[in-house]
């Protein structure tokens, strides 16, 4: 365990993080701020495709459903504890950063799509024409659907369900891993319209609660945005000084946590997104709105709703730290709410994560295999219940870690000047040569 953090350190250190963010500051200035001018096609763009296996709206709920998981509850509550309050800041601004990545991955997924071989795969085989890297990104997608989009959701379902109404891990396991079976196992089009009807109701239930915890403890609204900022840069109220290590903490853990929920740089995005077909910009204008949904309302709410209830530093922490918050707003009946969210939370990110693995292994292996896939997706849902928590999130930030160090060199070489040209129609790039 000790040799697994320390690669982890080693990944997520100061490089990972300025690439990150330098990645996306250069794809939205590549075009022109065209990521954010695309919005406006949110408007008319979600006409359906019969021949594509998704719908446009069942491909952004699937993805949205992927990020909006555990990391926007537990993971967000991990970070304010990790990294104090200063955390929400860095998580907001590697999410700003984000939306030139996301809508970058979503534009060349779509255009250098071919068959089986799809989102960053198909753009690292096709476009940067490095197959062996292709493979590496697939093998550590596929390694991190069984961690972050698996092993991860169901222990932090389980410990919920336990902390709430003492439901064994090993029986929350084996319902959420046969649940996931019956959904994934239908193929394509049952994820996609489990999502499209799942997603919604659950972030808006969720939603719903966090404002009103966060309208009841409103006198300390203030207070938690100065907490946000100060703790940003490092500025102890406490002792009147600037803290290098409270700052060096509040960004490492922002941005980690802040990938962790969105998955902008990942190249997961893609993935969901080119099955739907459609308009290159549409699907980065997808990716953006899922971004937007993801961190700017969900995760600021649940934060928000830790700062304002003053639970932040009682010695809970993850989802307890958030039910602790919840109970401030809405008394017992966070008891009863909040674990089943969380719980249908995971289950979605699990159904999302399990087609982004299925998609990695088919490019690797030409649609060879898949079904074996999720066969071992679902033992891994049961399995992942069981397995301790430091292991469990450690193994999943060094997957995360892997596939953004295969999947950025890939952005920016891909919308280097001489492979561009003007911004046209609002997409980001018009390459010179088209994918074969």
């Amino acid at each position: 365990m000790h040799l697994l953090s320390e690669i982890n350190a080693i990944l997520w250190g100061s490089g990972l993080i300025c690439l990150l963010l330098g990645t996306g500051v250069v794809c939205l200035c590549r075009g022109h701020f065209a990521a954010l001018r695309s919005l406006r096609l949110l408007r008319t763009g979600w006409r359906s495709d019969e021949s594509h296996r998704h719908s446009p709206f069942q491909a952004c709920m699937t993805s949205l459903g992927a990020a909006m998981g555990t990391g926007n509850i537990a993971g967000v509550a991990t970070a304010l504890t990790a990294g104090g309050a200063g955390a929400v800041f860095w998580m907001w601004l590697a999410a700003l950063c984000g939306t030139g990545l996301i809508y970058t991955e979503n534009v060349l997924a779509a255009r250098y799509r071919k068959g089986a071989v799809s989102g960053a795969v198909a753009y690292l085989r096709y476009g940067l024409r490095m197959p062996w890297l292709a493979g590496g990104f697939a093998v550590c997608c596929v390694a991190a659907s069984f961690g972050m989009g698996c092993m991860t959701q169901t222990h932090t379902m389980a410990q919920t369900l336990d902390a709430a109404f003492r439901t064994p891990p090993l029986i929350t396991g084996l319902l959420g891993a046969g649940i996931t079976a019956l959904v994934i196992l239908g193929g394509a089009k049952r994820i996609g319209q489990f999502a499209s009807m799942a997603v919604p109701v659950i972030s808006g239930v969720y939603l719903l609660l966090g404002l009103i915890v966060i309208i009841r403890n409103g006198e300390r609204l203030g207070d938690s945005f100065l907490s946000i900022f100060q703790g940003a840069f490092g500025w102890d109220a406490v002792l009147g000084g600037i803290s290098g290590e409270m700052m060096r903490r509040a960004v490492t853990v922002g941005v980690r946590r802040g990938v962790f929920s969105n998955e902008a740089g990942l190249g997961s995005s893609g993935l969901l997104h080119s099955e739907s077909g459609g308009d290159p910009a549409f699907l980065g204008a997808c990716g953006i709105l899922e971004l937007i949904l993801d961190t700017f309302v969900c995760c600021t709410v649940t934060a928000l709703a830790i700062l304002t209830s003053g639970t932040l530093g009682s010695g809970a922490d993850g989802g307890a730290l958030v039910l602790a918050a919840f109970r401030t707003g809405v008394g017992g009946a966070a008891d009863i709410l909040l674990p089943p969210i969380t719980a249908l939370f995971a289950l979605c990110t699990l159904i999302g994560w399990s087609f982004c693995g299925a998609q990695a292994l088919a490019g690797l292996t030409g649609g060879k295999g898949v079904t074996a896939y999720r066969v071992a997706f679902c033992i891994a849902a049961a399995v992942g219940a069981c397995l301790q928590a430091e292991l469990v999130w450690t193994v999943s930030d060094i997957a995360n870690a892997l596939m953004a160090y295969c999947n950025l060199p890939a952005l920016v070489w891909l919308t280097l000047p001489d492979e561009i040209g003007a911004c046209r129609n609002l997409l980001p790039y018009t390459l010179t040569k088209s994918p074969e």
